[in-house]
């Protein structure tokens, strides 16, 4: 029986090039994906009421890892890794799993879900800005600029009120941490970056989720963290279900489909609605609040970010031309 279903699973590659004709599909891929990172955050708020967070990221990155596998699987586009890559893949398994995920449930256990969205949302500048330094692409001094704006941005969401921000109440320890999580998302990213480049993006991704899931084992043996999966409710186990097959597996796949078929700046545009609906998902099942102060800030962080795309492509397109 199952000889039966993977050789007509096998046939999937041929469906999927026909798909990519149609232009709408894309974008689809990559506005779903958004979706079920915006809601990844509410989902983790919910999952650490229940476990530990070293519980929570290494069965998040289990499930994803699964679910990545089975998507490369069903496409039939698996290759061993060379060599040579493992100590990159290793580090990017590290940074991008081990670092972003403990950083961001770790801070997440202190600061809200919309507050943690609209940080995150400072990646693509902070993407900008390493990439310019490691990868010595195209940066515009007038760059500068909308990053500083995107950083008051934050500033402004992170104080959460106008009187807060007066008193210079911000940048607590959930908040820092989370913004270190956005810092070691864009690190991974930009070493993503290079390594697909010449090699399969589901690949890539597939071979760092499972490195970071083995990387995260010796931590989840030492805190004795399957103790934490008997007293975990069923709103525990959707969450984290959420997590790691939507938000960690499927997610990824879907966001490196649209990148792989269409533009760049498209793809970043895409990401603008994941903090409004995030703070529209936790307004509904966390009841969280969005003040006004958050709600400039959050607008000077979308407007920073967009403005350093733009000139970035249009930098690019200059270079191009000569």
């Amino acid at each position: 029986m199952w000889a039966k279903i993977g050789s007509k699973l096998r046939h999937f590659p041929r469906i999927e090039k026909h798909f990519v004709m149609i232009r709408w599909l894309p974008p689809a891929a990559a506005l779903l994906a958004v979706s079920l990172w915006a809601l990844s955050f509410v989902a983790i708020k919910v999952a650490l009421s229940e476990m530990r967070p070293e519980s929570m990221i290494w069965l998040r990155q289990l499930l994803g890892a699964l679910t990545a596998g089975i998507i490369v699987w069903v496409r039939g586009s698996w290759e061993k890794p060379a060599r040579r890559d493992l100590s990159q893949l290793a580090l990017a398994g590290f940074v991008g799993v081990v670092l972003h995920q403990c950083f961001q449930a770790y801070g997440m256990l202190t600061t809200t879900a919309t507050v943690s969205a609209w940080l995150s949302a400072l990646s693509p500048v902070l993407m900008a800005a390493m990439a310019w330094i490691w990868l010595r692409e195209q940066f515009v001094p007038r760059q500068a600029l909308w990053i500083l704006l995107a950083g008051l941005g934050a500033v402004m969401v992170s104080a959460g009120s106008w009187q807060s921000l007066l008193l210079g109440s911000f940048g607590k320890r959930g908040d820092l941490l989370v913004l270190a999580s956005a810092i070691a998302w864009s690190l991974y990213a930009i070493l993503l970056k290079r390594l697909v480049r010449t090699r399969r993006a589901s690949n890539v991704t597939l071979a760092t989720l499972f490195i970071g899931w083995l990387l995260l084992l010796p931590l989840f043996i030492l805190r004795h963290s399957w103790l934490d999966f008997a007293h975990i409710s069923r709103s525990g186990w959707a969450a984290v279900l959420v997590l790691g097959v939507g938000s960690t597996g499927v997610a990824s796949i879907l966001y490196n489909y649209a990148l792989k078929n269409m533009s760049g700046t498209l793809a970043a545009i895409l990401l603008y609605p994941e903090p409004l609906l995030t703070a529209a998902i936790a307004g509904v099942l966390l009841r969280e609040d969005f003040t006004p102060a958050m709600a400039a800030g959050g607008s000077l962080i979308l407007f920073g970010v967009w403005q350093v795309e733009r000139i970035a492509g249009r930098a690019r397109n200059v270079f191009q031309q000569e």
